[in-house]
């Protein structure tokens, strides 16, 4: 006996719930839990409030952390300023002539997009996220960088090699090391390599004495840079030697980190993890790296590889975009009522991370 066939009306309810795709659910991001240790309430050491004061910094603020760190964590930040400063004497060791591009514009991209990818935030409040955006737009520096341009000029470089620090928000006094290389030569396909390192740190590890010093890669006995002990590489493109049957047949391979390694970076910066999507803790350690950033040729690739083509968002995280143009434009009226005022308020030399701090100032 033939098997009974199924009216059209079944079949076609059959049919629909094959052919129907099933939108895989975003996990949500969740609140970090406060540790005992911290509070709400300002510090009420010398060193610790002055550099609550400078950097704009925000609750909870590491109870644990003494009155000496705090005064380590203000020299070493204070020198970092220097060398963040339009035209100082200090910048000379983030100023390259040979790569040919302007350090503070990419140093105030860079903030900008690292603030981007806090004002798509979740937050309980509409403000908080905004808070912390605004704060965290000045908490990035150059530490150093070098490079040089591809044969002929124009915006295709041929090697970067920046080292760059983001500082906590918060009073943790806490920050990430990150060291960015990328090589690249148009015509040579051996020539194609890029890393990512990214290097937590704690408040009793600030250097005064060599306040530009990475603890994320160090140099052997030959001077080949490695990277240190605990640090992790982020975005690795190694040269991948074309052949007849090879899919890397620009020469290179790009290869990104774990979600789980990325949750190092966001308990280092916000204390603790869960409240920032995989994808924007990438995002935030690729730009404050400032991957993509010099007009590589590769710059994009990097970071799709790397991760934006991997990670998703959490739930009612966004890309901000229009929240982001927004504040860009109140921070450039706030810069345009100083116009070429140091931070003695009096004409001189303008220290770009301290400039990105206005609108944190604005919120006190």
């Amino acid at each position: 006996m033939p098997p009974k066939r199924k009216a059209d009306s079944e079949n076609t309810e059959t049919d629909t719930k094959k052919n129907k795709t099933s939108t895989p659910r975003l996990k949500k991001s969740k609140r970090v839990e406060w540790n005992r240790t911290w509070s709400e309430d300002k510090l009420e050491g010398e060193w610790a409030q002055k550099c609550i004061e400078r950097w704009c910094l925000l609750p909870p603020y590491d109870t644990r952390i003494p009155e000496k760190n705090w005064k380590k964590y203000y020299q070493e930040r204070t020198a970092l300023d220097a060398v963040n400063t339009v035209d100082s004497t200090a910048s000379k060791p983030i100023v390259s002539e040979e790569l040919d591009q302007d350090t503070f514009k990419i140093l105030r991209r860079a903030s900008a997009n690292v603030a981007k990818v806090i004002y798509g935030a979740v937050s309980e409040e509409d403000s908080e996220s905004t808070t912390i955006a605004r704060t965290i737009r000045g908490s990035l520096y150059y530490t150093g960088l070098w490079g040089n341009d591809e044969e002929g000029g124009g915006n295709n470089p041929r090697t970067v090699n920046s080292k760059t620090r983001l500082y906590s928000p918060f009073g943790l006094g806490t920050s990430l090391d990150i060291v960015y290389d990328y090589h690249y030569r148009c015509f040579r396909a051996n020539e194609r390599w890029s890393t990512l390192y990214v290097c937590a740190r704690h408040s009793d590890e600030c250097n005064t004495k060599e306040p530009l010093k990475s603890i994320a890669v160090f140099k052997d006995d030959r001077g080949r840079q490695k990277p240190e002990e605990g640090t992790v590489k982020v975005i690795n493109m190694v040269r991948s030697f074309p052949c007849l049957f090879s899919v890397h047949l620009n020469g290179s391979k790009i290869t990104g980190t774990t979600a789980k390694n990325l949750e190092e970076f966001e308990e280092t910066l916000f204390g603790g993890s869960g409240w920032l999507s995989p994808l924007k803790i990438f995002q935030l350690v690729a730009y404050a790296g400032t991957v993509g950033h010099y007009h590589e040729a590769l710059g994009g690739s990097l970071l799709n590889k790397g991760g934006l083509e991997k990670f998703k968002l959490f739930k009612d995280e966004h890309d901000a975009k229009e929240l982001g143009t927004a504040e860009a434009k109140i921070l450039a009226d706030a810069e345009g009522k100083l116009g070429d005022k140091g931070d003695d308020k009096e004409e001189g030399e303008i220290c770009v991370p301290q400039r990105l701090l206005l609108l944190a100032k604005q919120t006190e």
